[in-house]
């Protein structure tokens, strides 16, 4: 007897040391590495925020397949530099499942070569990463990805679209200047081409530049170009900047922002900026989302990330980042793509059932092809796509906030 049971030991320790890492019997660990310090810290904080009330959500009825889920955290400030080391932290000290959501292209051009080791040798990969750049979407780094949100190149062409079909043929670019802004470029440019047309003025800005830097020099640029229209890729400080630099010499020339900018946090700035001095910021913008607005109960998952956010209310991670961000609502667009992002996960990861292993989720996500998760509009995964949605909303900014339109060219001048 005594030797069965030292036999079942043997078997149960085995089996223990076997299991990848991130999994025990009670929870699953995954990591992220994000901006939750620095000018940016409103990107990392509130993609954190919506995942936290989806992850809090499933854990409070028992979690998935008899486990919680625990995200582990490391700031990366949104620095390049710093990314790399940041995931390499949660691989090493956290002993994590899978990388979950992180913020940008800059910092995850860095991180890919880290993960694609990993995912060689251990099966480790990123899911839901905050950048429709195409790095993580294109050979050799895609298989070690799955990505929800569409892509720069989507938002870039519906864009392009609009505007050419509105009768806006200078089109103008202001674009972070790195990967980020190369990304956003190569999809105005790709754009553009098809319609006969380029870009007709290219104007950046360093990364991690403040609301208070003035942009007047990249206004005159565009403006001297006879822009008619202006697409940003970029964060919401500078982006902020432009929009009050562009508005206070007169200029009311169209502005498109990406997703990615971070809408809310940008309306903000500017709401503040109007009381200051005045003057009408907001009119005649545009910015392109890759999750419908938060305000509208019509769709499922929206009422369902509301009650989320109004029962666990999440305000920012504790012990990690500078605390210089904090939430002006209990809404946003980055806080709906952070819990659309960890609910996909989640399901994919109940699919993959109890006897759970890295190999074992990732097969299991490839095979979910076209499925429903109460946007509305499908949602896809599979061998040969690795990116769950294509659908972009347009919406512009009015005096209550962000308002869908599905017709640009009804709201701007």
């Amino acid at each position: 007897m005594n030797l069965r049971i030292l036999a079942c030991c043997l078997v149960a320790a085995s089996a223990s040391r076997a299991a990848d890492p991130g999994i025990t019997e009670k929870e699953v660990v995954i990591g992220e590495a994000a901006a939750f310090s620095g000018p940016s810290a409103g990107l990392g904080v509130e993609m954190w925020r919506g995942a936290t009330a989806a992850f809090s959500e499933v854990n409070e009825a028992g979690g998935v397949n008899g486990r919680k889920i625990r995200l582990a955290l490391a700031d990366d400030g949104y620095d390049a530099e710093k990314a790399a080391v940041a995931v390499a932290q949660l691989i090493a000290r956290e002993k994590i499942f899978a990388l979950f959501g992180g913020v940008g292209t800059p910092t995850i051009v860095k991180a890919l070569p880290v993960v694609l080791k990993h995912f060689g040798t251990d099966g480790l990969f990123y899911f839901a990463n905050f950048s429709g750049a195409q790095p993580q979407r294109e050979p050799p780094y895609y298989k070690a990805v799955f990505n929800v949100r569409a892509s720069y190149r989507e938002e870039t062409k519906a864009m392009v679209d609009a505007f050419v079909a509105m009768g806006k043929k200078r089109i103008g670019i202001f674009v972070q200047d790195d990967a980020y802004g190369a990304s956003g470029r190569d999809g105005v440019r790709r754009a553009l081409k098809v319609h006969g047309l380029e870009i007709a003025a290219d104007t950046s800005y360093p990364r991690g530049q403040a609301f208070a830097a003035s942009t007047a020099a990249q206004v005159k640029l565009l403006a001297d170009a006879r822009g008619d229209a202006i697409i940003s890729v970029g964060s919401y400080q500078p982006c902020a900047a432009l929009i009050r630099d562009a508005r206070r010499s007169g200029w009311k020339v169209p502005i498109h922002n990406v997703s990615f900018v971070g809408a809310d946090q940008m309306l903000r700035l500017l709401r503040e900026e109007e009381k200051k001095g005045g003057d009408s910021l907001t009119g005649n913008l545009l910015v392109t989302q890759v999750v419908p607005p938060y305000e509208d109960q019509s769709i499922k998952l929206v009422r369902e990330y509301r009650a989320a956010m109004d029962r666990f209310h999440p305000v920012r991670p504790e012990g990690t980042g500078d605390g210089s961000y904090s939430p002006a609502g209990t809404y946003s667009f980055g806080s709906l793509e952070g819990y659309l992002s960890a609910r996909i996960f989640l399901l994919a990861l109940s699919k993959a059932g109890r006897d759970l292993s890295r190999q074992g989720f990732y097969k299991t996500a490839e095979a979910m092809g076209r499925f429903d998760i109460g946007l509305g509009v499908p949602a896809e995964l599979s061998p040969a796509r690795h990116q769950a949605l294509d659908t972009i909303w347009f919406s512009t900014a009015t005096g209550a906030g962000w308002v869908a339109t599905k017709d640009p060219a009804q709201v701007l001048r």
